[in-house]
């Protein structure tokens, strides 16, 4: 079964029946199926190249006569039992409402990749494999690999203000991250320009703009992040005051509002570092 699904500018067509759930951009269809998508096999070789990246492997996938390529990325549960699942979810519905969140984040102004496909294939029972793509953004390094790049202090500094402005579009756009940490960030530099898209958005929501103590939770698990990484001391206090400024831009009653839960996060953010020691 086939149908298009539109919302703004963006346009899906999807299959269901005889095990199979698929979710495309419309415009990248005919350039997928000429590579044999949505069959698993294609699906199987165009992820013979992935790379790790994170909790699981991602590959890019060039398609003939367009120039996008596509990032691939199988869904997965992660976590100490994630092996035990042997790289299954239960049932298409998890990937495909990340496809769906992305869109919409994507049409309300947030900074996040162009969505644009989910594959899945029944492979036991309620147990399917799946895998998500979106449009792969050239030239970009997630945060950890920008930090351990070695930038100099301006750089550094103005990657942490691109920073502070992108999660700003992200939360006044409606959306919440469920984990959001610098290796689901990407920074892409071009002619003394910084871009900052956040990506990896499972279990991600869109609706009303979060409140205060839910922007500042993400901001401050975003620092924690660092901190378990081994990386805080790159970024520094003044990073940190950067990219909350930009974040704030200004805005005091905003900025009253989240220092005022900044006392419980800094007692979560003092636990979890005894527990990276």
């Amino acid at each position: 079964m086939g149908a298009d699904r539109t919302g703004g500018s963006l346009r899906f067509v999807e299959r269901r029946g005889g095990g199979l759930f698929w979710r495309v951009a419309a415009e990248l269809e005919p350039a997928l199926a000429s590579l044999g998508w949505p069959a698993a096999d294609a699906v199987r070789r165009a992820l013979g190249s992935a790379a790790s990246s994170g909790r699981t492997e991602t590959a890019v996938l060039p398609l003939a006569d367009r120039k996008e390529r596509i990032h691939l990325r199988p869904v997965r549960h992660g976590g100490l039992l994630g092996p035990l699942w042997c790289g299954t979810v239960l049932g298409p519905g998890r990937p495909a409402e990340e496809l769906h969140v992305t869109a919409r984040l994507l049409e309300a102004g947030a900074p996040v990749p162009r969505p644009a496909l989910v594959v899945a294939h029944r492979r036991a029972g309620p147990l399917w494999s799946a895998v998500l793509g979106t449009v792969h953004v050239e030239e970009a390094r997630d945060g950890i690999a920008w930090l351990e790049s070695g930038p100099d202090r301006e750089r550094l500094l103005r990657g942490a203000r691109a920073v502070g402005v992108a999660v700003r579009r992200f939360h006044d756009a409606g959306g919440s991250h469920a984990d959001l940490h610098a290796k689901n960030l990407l920074l892409r530099e071009d002619a003394g320009d910084l871009e900052v898209l956040l990506i990896d958005l499972d279990r991600a929501q869109i609706g009303p703009p979060p409140p205060p103590a839910r922007r500042l939770r993400e901001l401050m698990r975003l620092v924690r992040g660092l901190h378990k990484r081994g990386v805080a001391a790159r970024v520094g206090p003044r990073g940190i005051a950067v990219a909350f400024a930009a974040y704030c831009e200004g805005d005091r009653t905003l900025r009253r509002a989240l220092l005022a839960h900044l006392p419980a996060e800094r007692r979560r953010l003092a636990r979890h570092r005894a527990l990276y020691r």
